[in-house]
């Protein structure tokens, strides 16, 4: 009967490469599993950005809530001065009205909310001497509104005081971002306050104001 090999003993080497062996196909079977698994959705959901997109509303709402009625500065800013031409060829210039309450209207006649607002500013103008209070509309896209465009938009609107032609230098001299915006200036010739949009219920808050300047 033949005699049976004896097993030959591992070497530490072997057995060293035998364990690095085996832990190798366990990282690479875990890598596969992980691979070949469902993988779970990590964007975002419908409620998050229905969530995301209200927050985000409400931020917009408070900042334009906010600088429809900017209150009045400590420190008062000099109105810049400016000449501008009239639709009828005429020049005005801010300074020669020192000792007035003036308002700048700066709009653009594609502007909704611009052509409600002059309903409201034609009841106001109509209260106030225009000795003591002066009304200019400043137009901002002489591009798109030529002369003759505001020339009728002047008539079909009963409008009885000065449409400005407007330049560039004086719209960022005024840091006009928004249509309409009205910038109401002081006797001295500085900046008292500004509104920026136009509701009816703001009607008031205008008067009030001028009233303020001339008592």
């Amino acid at each position: 009967m033949p005699k049976k090999k004896k097993k030959k003993k591992e070497s530490w080497k072997e057995r060293q490469r035998r364990i690095a062996i085996k832990h190798q196909r366990t990282i690479e079977a875990e890598r596969i599993r992980r691979e070949r698994a469902p993988k779970k959705r990590t964007g975002w959901t419908k409620g998050k950005i229905s969530a995301l997109i209200l927050f985000l509303g409400l931020i917009f709402v408070s900042i334009a809530i906010y600088e429809v009625w900017q209150p009045s500065h400590t420190s008062k800013e000099l109105a810049p001065l400016f000449e501008l031409s009239d639709t009828d060829g005429n020049t005005v210039s801010l300074e020669s009205l020192k000792g007035k309450v003036v308002i700048l209207n700066f709009f653009d006649t594609h502007c909704p909310p611009c052509l409600s607002e002059f309903t409201d500013l034609l009841k106001i103008y109509e209260q106030y001497d225009k000795e003591k209070v002066v009304l200019l509309s400043i137009d901002v896209d002489p591009y798109h509104d030529a002369v003759e465009v505001l020339q009728q938009f002047k008539e079909k609107n009963n409008i009885s005081w000065p449409i400005l032609i407007g330049t560039s230098e004086v719209i960022d001299a005024y840091n006009i971002q928004y249509t309409p915006t009205n910038v109401i200036i002081d006797k001295e010739g500085y900046i008292h306050d500004r509104i920026v949009g136009w509701q009816s219920s703001y009607t008031s808050k205008l008067k009030s104001e001028i009233d303020k300047l001339l008592s």
